[in-house]
């Protein structure tokens, strides 16, 4: 089905100029031209980003979640067009909302996607950005794509201000310019939303609690962006929420010189993560995750089966498996899973220009870390990581993404697009930790 036609063309070139407008009057506040480079090239970015992936799926894919969400936002606003008191749908759970679009419709190949509230949540902004749009999908992956390069941004700031300035070219190089990033983090999927939804979270609590300044907005912002991430991807509020947790701990812990009590704290905290894990629903999301993963996985072998073609060119090496959720499962399997996540697809797997593209990331990723590794040998890399509670929750952020990410994924092409969430709190690591380094061997 064409999804992008003419219109959505001759509209483009209108809501880039707006949203160039919008960039330019907000980038007068930055006063170092260097960073204002950073500002419109990522902005830039983004915008080329968005385009690209709507072409890829209309184009080269022609099939994907994208258009199964500007589906079901075009199911909300030809219903409430038609009658209004269908409004009430936008605040019923899924599965009323499922029930519903059963009745009116009935397809049985998109039925499943209206009875998860986290897809459901994606059609009703696609619905709401409809009204401003024309209801053209190109405008909306704009708009999708332009709150992902927001929070970004704001990470960015976040990172460059513990990083004391230094470095800043790689860190926007590896932070903001990151291909998989602006690609995949800049369309109409949940992806966009999750990764501008995490800038600003750590964005406004890096304001309220480390540099002190009180805000209201930030606070309901900050609300807002949690719950947003709660209905969307929950495992990554949780993640983030170890973070914080880690950081609390690291300051509460650090000014007890006695290794008793120390060690009394540290028993007690990770006890009471264990209840945590236990109480939440945790392992439920990660099965959910898994689950989803594996039905993209299908849809994907069903729609190349009809052109003759399979999967296997996206799924590589990652083989199909019964995924353990439990606590012990995790441990056992997170070493293949973090490196999996981080360092595959390998060159010699990729099947694919998209998947090729990833594997280049993949052996930069790897190939900085060895770097690092060795600039501050292997005992200095973590001596240094622990020494910073800033670094040391960046890093297990990005190593928790990493582990739940490569656990429940069966597809490289998914874990391209489901990794670029770990991808800024990784490099930010790697460029501190590289900082720090170049700092040590001045000194000598």
């Amino acid at each position: 089905m064409q999804y992008i036609t003419i219109f959505d063309y001759l509209l483009l070139p209108v809501y880039l100029y707006v949203f160039y407008l919008i960039i330019k009057s907000r980038s007068i506040k930055y006063t170092d031209p260097q960073l204002r480079k950073y500002y419109f090239t990522s902005f830039y970015l983004h915008m080329f980003g968005s385009v690209a992936y709507a072409m890829m799926v209309q184009y080269y894919y022609g099939y994907g979640d994208s258009f199964t969400f500007y589906y079901g936002g075009n199911f909300f606003t030809s219903q409430i067009l038609q009658d209004s008191s269908n409004i009430k749908y936008f605040f019923k759970p899924a599965l009323e909302i499922k029930a519903w679009f059963d009745s009116e419709v009935n397809d049985l190949s998109v039925s499943g996607y209206f009875g998860v509230e986290s897809n459901v949540s994606i059609m009703k902004i696609s619905a709401l950005l409809a009204a401003i749009t024309f209801n053209k999908y190109l405008i909306i992956g704009l708009f999708f794509g332009f709150f992902s390069f927001a929070g970004l941004w704001r990470l960015f700031l976040v990172f460059k201000d513990i990083n004391k300035g230094k470095n800043d070219n790689l860190l926007a190089w590896t932070v903001l310019y990151m291909p998989s990033v602006w690609f995949w983090g800049s369309g109409l999927i949940k992806d966009s939303l999750c990764i501008g939804c995490v800038g600003f979270i750590v964005y406004f609590i890096h304001k309220l609690f480390v540099k002190k300044e009180f805000s209201i907005t930030a606070i309901v912002a900050t609300i807002l962006m949690v719950y947003a991430l709660s209905v969307i991807k929950s495992y990554i509020l949780i993640v983030l929420t170890t973070g914080l947790a880690v950081f609390i701990f690291y300051k509460f812990v650090t000014p007890f010189k006695n290794l008793v009590i120390r060690s009394f704290i540290i028993i007690a905290f990770l006890c009471g993560v264990v209840v945590i894990i236990f109480v939440t629903n945790f392992t439920d999301q990660l099965q959910l995750l898994a689950e989803e993963s594996m039905l993209q996985v299908e849809s994907f072998q069903r729609n190349y089966i009809a052109v003759q073609d399979t999967d296997e060119r996206s799924r590589g090496n990652l083989n199909f498996r019964e995924i353990d959720v439990s606590l012990g499962g995790m441990i056992t399997q997170s070493p293949v899973a973090i490196f999996n996540c981080l360092f595959r697809p390998f060159i010699w797997e990729s099947r694919k220009i998209f998947i090729l593209l990833s594997s280049f990331e993949a052996l930069l990723m790897f190939l900085c870390t060895v770097f690092i590794l060795v600039k501050l040998k292997f005992i200095g890399f973590f001596k240094e990581i622990f020494s910073s509670p800033f670094l040391l929750v960046s890093f297990i952020i990005a190593l928790f993404f990493a582990l739940i990410i490569g656990f429940t994924t069966y597809n490289f092409g998914t874990m391209a697009r489901y990794k670029i969430i770990l991808l800024p709190f990784y490099f930010f690591t790697l460029v501190s930790l590289y900082t720090i380094a170049v700092e040590k061997r001045q000194k000598v």
